[in-house]
């Protein structure tokens, strides 16, 4: 009670803390949320000894597929080495053609497309010594009607980050790591509230209708984070 009535009687410290709070960048504070979602996605499956590859859907920038590489080096020091391998997907050109249903005032071709050369030499500057892969191009030509097999990524999936953005490459996605889930799977969707929350777009539409379409395999939501992203578990396949 002391402290509350401290603080009644001196507004200028609620001033500062919520000027303080104000001036931190959305991105970056979205970004520090993904990064700490990431770390604990990869540390519930090294405790539980769920054994698989990261794969990552929309590398963009490459901050997220890094970060994961170097938090999963932390992680094996607590609970030995777990040789996952981390494959990246990207066109790193943006999306290509944009069909109607996924028109977004954000999500166009001239905001994500990258340095493609200075992003690989980045990720190949991380990645030293640990087991990386990247398949560049559009997903139309990359893993549409294909498995992960096709791909030779024999191992089943740990950790999947879906950072599609849209409906339809978040349709290709899933339906590509399908045969890999298993018990144990985290599948991280990280702009699973755009679109206005509307259940029929973007990555929480493509999610409800694998769910549709493969009701053999059960879910279980885990966690949320930063300003749109949401986690679930694979615990049925």
């Amino acid at each position: 009670m002391r402290l509350l009535n401290f603080l009644k009687n001196n507004l200028i410290l609620q001033n500062i803390a919520s000027s303080l709070v104000a001036i931190i960048p959305p991105f970056l504070e979205n970004t520090i949320a993904k990064y700490l979602a990431l770390k604990k996605a990869l540390y519930i499956t090294a405790h539980d000894k769920t054994i698989g590859n990261y794969l990552e859907f929309g590398v963009f920038t490459g901050s997220s597929f890094n970060y994961a590489i170097k938090a999963n080096r932390e992680i094996e020091k607590i609970f030995g080495r777990n040789y996952c391998e981390f494959i990246g997907f990207d066109s790193f050109e943006g999306f290509g053609q944009i069909k109607d249903e996924d028109i977004h005032p954000v999500f166009t071709n001239e905001i994500f497309s990258v340095n493609e050369k200075k992003v690989l030499k980045n990720i190949n500057k991380i990645s030293k010594g640990q087991k990386v892969r990247l398949v560049k191009g559009f997903y139309q030509n990359t893993i549409k009607d294909k498995t992960t097999y096709d791909l030779k990524i024999n191992n089943k999936s740990r950790v999947i980050m879906i950072d599609c953005d849209l409906k339809e490459s978040t349709k290709l996605a899933l339906d590509f790591v399908k045969n890999s889930l298993q018990v144990g799977t985290i599948i991280l969707f990280d702009d699973f509230l755009d679109y206005k929350g509307r259940i029929d777009k973007g990555e929480y539409g493509a999610f409800e209708e694998f769910k549709i379409a493969n009701p053999n395999i059960l879910f279980r939501r885990a966690f949320d984070y930063g300003y749109r992203g949401r986690v679930f578990i694979v615990y049925s396949v």
